[in-house]
């Protein structure tokens, strides 16, 4: 009776989360109490299914199906407060959840297993339960760490999957037995089946060979020889280009050599910077430092690469004193890139984060998605190491009679001589780890493929949630009241919005929900004498182009589309509007632009980690744009260093009426849901909504 009361519990749960989630997409009300009331009766459908695993007979072992039924009320007690308070923010709850819902579908694994027939003092039954226990153990254990949502160590994901390997394994032995025992299976499978499951599995040995090749490629050719530069040359021009190579070279050795030599150095004090400060993010100044860095050590990079690739067909050369310049030009460029990237890679190679930062793209220092990765496999592929040995033999054998044949004057050869023997030295003795490297950059290439379809579909759902309004009516707000603002605010000014009517409400911190920079015109532009910097030139032609609603643009924020340009007009139109205004000189204001513009075009991130800079969320805009001028403090939520946009206001109201605040209040234009229309407030009643509940007036 019991085991029938629970199924048709479980049946109707199921059937209300359909219809709810049927109702809010075909609908489109997806109201936030809507999507709480659809996640609250999945949660009670999974327990209440898991209640009828312990309710079919045979009974559980005393004690284990109370136990299993304990772990099931505590885990959905602690998701139903996960979704209907604010405690969702705590990471300590969603600790409390992972731990009593990880024990509950172990323990019902179990008794399933038991009803299929495992005997548990069989060999099968043994490592079966252990591999369960252990598998449900190393899930758990992730709560530990302080920071829950960080990438745990490769060798403890190798654990888990070994773990479930095994999990898996035995779990469809058993079934396959039980199935046997209980119908019979064919003893022969059709023709037709047979050759489909070959055709599958050539198809899939093909695709998976493929993507390992794909994911273990080898890193940049570092000595790719083009010899029609030089075969097309005549001596006199080759000597002309000889002469100018040469200072090029020397220059970007020594640009090379500098640059490499701060990394070591950098990448021992940012480490120590974030292991040291609560937060375990770089600040921006200090992501701005390192990739200001490591952008010129690239950009020497590149410069030795070109002189490589000319000069590595040298064998092109007749003149045999013309082809040793060349030769040395050629060997001396190889020398230096080996030797500056090996001590970069050194330097980096066993931080994850360090690794991670410096395989970032950055489109405004112009670097590419996985560099670092790059010329990590570079320096240390075989055949790039073969053909570094054998022009290092060329060079050690032939320089005595270059020497006595003068093929440089006496100060340039002594220079090759000196710098090249240094190079060949440090480049054989740098300790890469070449396997490791390796490793890492294939475990980290399937992590991103695996993760790739995930991030697609938590930032379309995000994007879905951001875009599904709750109501439909026109915003508080009236073009009136924005163009009366507007005559008040400046470049440089911060703009704080919320619109009430959004499903994605419900999901941010606090009251206010987005957080803009308001840049201006092309006119205010010039003034500020920032017009015709490149980071703006570049972006002057997109800037001009009138917004989704036909304005002019004058305001940069992020949006599910991405860091993007809008018009005041569009931005603006909301339920709450309210301005701040940093404390700071027009040049500082004038630089946060620059900033804000660099950041144009980078995609949102859907998952609010200011780690990374290659993907924006609205306060992060500002936070980046007022870098080292204005200090926000970052909130640690749900294992995320992040700056949800109410912190603004909290810094304002802490910092307000002190000498040394460093926002002013400008406007805040307050809805009231009663009148259908917003009102203008002072700085006591915009102070105050930073306690409003997020569902305020909806």
């Amino acid at each position: 009776m019991a085991l029938k009361l629970v199924s048709r519990v479980a049946w109707l749960l199921t059937s209300v989360a359909a219809v709810m989630f049927a109702y809010g997409v075909l609908g489109k009300a997806f109201t936030a109490g809507l999507a709480q009331s659809m996640l609250t009766a999945v949660a009670l459908a999974i327990g209440a299914w898991i209640t009828t695993i312990y309710l079919r007979p045979p009974p559980p072992r005393p004690g284990m199906g109370a136990a299993g039924l304990v772990f099931v009320a505590a885990s959905q007690f602690a998701f139903v407060l996960l979704v209907w308070t604010d405690a969702k923010q705590e990471a300590d709850l969603w600790r409390l959840w992972w731990a009593a819902a990880v024990p509950s579908l172990a323990a019902a694994h179990l008794r399933a297993l038991r009803l299929l027939g495992i005997e548990w003092k069989t060999r099968l039954g043994r490592v079966t339960a252990v591999s369960i226990v252990v598998h449900g153990l190393l899930w758990i254990a992730l709560v530990a760490r302080k920071d829950i949502l960080s990438d745990p160590p490769t060798w403890y994901v190798a654990m888990i999957a070994v773990a479930a390997a095994v999990v898996v394994g035995c779990t469809v032995i058993v079934f396959h037995r039980w199935r046997v025992a209980n119908y019979a299976l064919p003893p022969k499978l059709p023709a037709w089946l047979r050759y489909s499951a070959f055709g599958a599995s050539q198809a899939l040995l093909f695709l998976g060979g493929l993507y390992v090749g794909r994911i273990t490629g080898f890193g940049d050719a570092i000595y790719e020889a083009f010899p029609s530069a030089l075969a097309g040359l005549t001596d006199e021009e080759i000597r002309a280009q000889v002469e100018t190579d040469y200072k090029r070279l020397r220059a970007a050795a020594d640009g090379a050599e500098a640059s490499a030599a701060r990394m070591q150095p950098l990448r021992t004090r940012l480490e120590a910077a974030v292991n040291g400060r609560e937060r375990k993010v770089l600040l921006p100044e200090e992501d701005d430092e390192l990739k200001a860095t490591y952008m010129t050590y690239l950009s020497c990079r590149s410069a030795l690469l070109r002189i490589l690739a000319i000069y590595a067909g040298f064998d092109a050369v007749k003149d045999p004193l013309l082809r040793a310049r060349c030769f040395l030009l050629a060997f001396g460029a190889a020398t230096l890139v080996c030797e500056s990237s090996g001590r970069v890679v050194v330097a980096w190679q066993d931080w994850s984060e360090g690794r991670r930062k410096l395989n970032e793209p950055d489109p405004t220092f112009g670097i590419a998605a996985g560099m670092f990765d790059r010329i990590a496999a570079g320096i240390s592929a075989d055949r790039n190491v073969e053909r570094f040995e054998e022009m290092a033999a060329y060079f050690e054998e032939r320089l005595g009679g270059w020497r006595a044949e003068e093929v440089w004057p006496r100060e340039e050869l002594d220079w090759f001589e000196e710098r090249l023997k240094r190079g060949i030295a440090t480049a054989r003795g740098l300790d890469i780890q070449t396997h490791r490297n390796w490793l890492r950059r294939m475990v980290d290439r399937v992590k991103d493929d695996a993760y790739s379809p995930v991030y697609a579909i938590q930032s379309q759902l995000s994007e879905w949630i951001g875009d599904t309004r709750i109501v439909t009516r026109k915003p508080f707000i009236s073009h009136e009241q924005i163009g009366m603002l507007k005559t008040k605010l400046e470049p440089g000014d911060i703009l704080l919005e919320r619109r009430s009517f959004f499903l994605s409400n419900a999901f941010l911190p606090g009251f206010w929900p987005h957080a803009a920079l308001y840049v201006g015109t092309e006119e205010d532009l010039r003034a500020l004498g920032i017009a015709d910097d490149p980071a703006i030139k570049s972006k002057l032609e997109e800037f001009r182009r009138p917004a989704p609603d036909g304005k002019r643009c004058n305001v940069i924020e992020a949006v599910s589309e991405g860091v993007i340009f809008n018009s005041l007009e569009h931005s603006m139109h909301a339920d709450h509007v309210a301005v701040l205004r940093p404390r700071v000189s027009k040049e500082k204001k004038a630089q946060a632009i620059l900033k804000a513009f660099g950041h144009h075009g980078k995609p949102y991130d859907y998952e609010f980690d200011f780690f990374s800079a290659d993907k924006l969320v609205c306060t992060e805009v500002v936070y980046r744009s007022y870098e080292g001028v204005l200090h926000f403090q970052l909130q640690h939520v749900m294992g995320r260093d992040t700056l949800p946009a109410i912190e603004i206001v909290r810094k304002f109201a802490r910092e307000r009426g002190r000498e040394d605040r460093e926002l002013d209040f400008v406007e805040f234009l307050d809805g009231v849901a009663s009148e259908g229309c917003a009102k203008v407030c002072g700085a006591e009643e915009f102070c105050g909504s930073a306690d409003r509940a997020r569902e305020f007036q909806e």
